[in-house]
């Protein structure tokens, strides 16, 4: 008699190739049933949108169509996990449930915990796996980097398995189909998001597209072609980093030294393998402090008066705030869910630092257009844009420098702002725009250099430099003998500052 199944609860991991829960069950000679439930309370959840729906049908339907080759199958379930794991077992006894560990949200994160807990309850294996560089339940920042190597860097990403499935298996997953999606399912504007597209995408951005990475990623009219394209795929667990990170090296490797273009390449894969450990580090952060996502890394931060004018936030996030490039970008955004870091960190330094509000009122809209949205990554970023960590510069932003800089010639603004079409570029540039689009709706220079005394002010407090210390020493990024140093500050108003350009986009 063949032994039971068990189950690959199929969550942000909707791929074969570098799957530690497939090559577990492979290993064992056990059959595996992978199971996927569309879950009401994530649907609901304020940071949850129909471009991250879209994005998990995506996903699971073209994983469905890879299981189905191989003579295998997916069962699909609309409910909360735990219920439909009662369920099933009453249909078919399953031994263990199998899972990636996933660093997301507070209901993601109550949500594991309840399986777990049903798992002991009813005699079910429950083992979880990693499929990022980020130790689970927190680590020694000293040591991180070394972790993060070696779960990466030290071995090749786990090639597809052999998939054993029982006949009771493939017939209930066969059963199902997956629960019917509004009309927004197939919108063209959002980036394909399946385990072939994250390998298609990988393979023309180290083949082509990477030559222009480094220098290329800054402007939002040229980091659609040299950004890597793969936060999506990484965001969405249909690319792991591993699988990323190795095939740079093998990239890396076979560069010809002859070729001209081999140091601009080298040059570009370096900068990129370094937003990859970049990311993890931030999601690091989130999984060893959960309350991240409710409160700032730093306790003299989280009593900032804001404004939290409504009206401003709806100006914001409907790209309506007179600020063309800013409003280019949210408009980009909510069509495609994608525009490149530099412009995502002024969207967040303009709203927090210009119209006054909590990084905790803007993260949820940006959450729901991000198609990327990854909690781990997201709301540390959010946070360091809005100048709430600590220890990091405070950047501010300046949108028409922005906009001189990185859009001279107001292509992306004039795309995304279809009643500027006809307007100068000089008189876009200047702020001096006829009626039909909207004058500033706050004043840039007073309230950025009110919100920055805010922010320095309580950086100089007793309390502020007592703190900071230990929170660098939980989340700060250095290498393993570096320990925080305060650094003498003028008081004067702060230089614009920006961190790196891109975080594996």
């Amino acid at each position: 008699m063949s032994a039971p199944p068990v189950v690959w609860w199929v969550k942000r991991d909707a791929r074969l190739a570098d799957n530690a829960c497939l090559a577990h069950a492979a290993e064992r000679g056990l059959a595996v049933l992978p199971v996927h439930c569309v879950e009401p309370s994530l649907m609901s959840a304020d940071d949850h949108s129909a471009m991250h729906a879209q994005a998990s049908w995506q996903a699971v339907t073209a994983l469905r169509g890879s299981l189905r080759a191989r003579g295998a199958d997916i069962l699909i379930a609309h409910g909360e996990v735990a219920g439909k794991l009662a369920k099933l077992r009453a249909a078919l006894p399953f031994t263990a449930v199998l899972s990636h560990e996933e660093v997301g949200n507070g209901l993601t994160y109550r949500r594991d915990l309840e399986v777990a807990a049903w798992c002991r309850a009813n005699g079910v294996e429950y083992l979880e796996f990693p499929q990022r560089g980020v130790r689970r339940g927190g680590i020694n920042r000293d040591r991180f980097r070394r972790f993060f190597m070696s779960r990466v860097a030290s071995s090749p990403p786990l090639k597809i398995p052999e998939i054993r499935t029982c006949a009771r298996a493939r017939a209930l997953a066969s059963a199902t189909g997956f629960p019917a999606l509004p009309a927004f399912a197939d919108n063209p504007g959002w980036q394909p998001v399946s385990e072939a597209a994250a390998r298609a995408t990988l393979d023309d951005f180290l083949g082509r597209r990477g030559l222009g990475y480094r220098g290329g990623i800054s402007s939002p009219n040229t980091a659609l072609e040299a950004g890597s394209r793969l936060s999506a795929h990484l965001a969405w667990g249909t690319l792991t980093v591993r699988q990323a990170w190795h095939a740079v090296k093998a990239r890396l490797a076979g560069l010809d030294p002859r070729d001209p273009d081999t140091p601009r390449w080298r040059r570009s894969l370096a900068a990129f393998l370094s937003r990859l450990a970049w990311r993890d580090h931030f999601t690091q952060r989130l999984e060893s402090e959960p309350d991240l996502e409710f409160r700032s890394p730093h306790p003299s931060y989280r009593d900032i008066p804001y404004e939290n004018d409504p009206r401003l936030l709806g100006a914001w996030a409907a790209g309506l705030t007179g600020f063309p490039l800013v409003d280019a970008v949210m408009r980009c955004l909510a069509a495609t869910g994608f525009v490149n870091f530099r412009m995502r960190a002024m969207a967040v330094s303009l709203a927090c630092h210009v119209l006054h509000l909590d990084w905790r009122a803007i993260h949820p809209h940006l959450a729901r257009v991000f198609r990327d949205y990854d909690p781990g990554i997201h709301l540390p970023q959010v946070q360091m844009q809005a100048g709430v960590v600590g220890w990091n510069a405070i950047r501010v932003y300046n949108p028409s420098k922005q906009l001189a800089e990185q859009d001279p010639k107001c292509l992306f603004t004039r795309r995304w702002l279809p009643e500027l079409a006809d307007v100068e570029t000089s008189r876009i540039l200047k702020g001096d725009i006829p009626g039909g689009y909207p004058a500033p709706v706050a004043a840039f220079a007073p309230r950025s250099r009110a919100m920055a005394a805010v922010l320095y002010g309580i950086r100089k407090t007793r309390e502020a430099r007592a703190e900071t210390p230990g929170v660098y020493a939980r989340h700060g990024s250095r290498k393993p003998e570096q320990a925080f140093r305060p650094r003498r500050r003028k008081p004067e108003k702060p230089p614009e500052r920006t961190l790196f350009d891109d975080l594996g986009e």
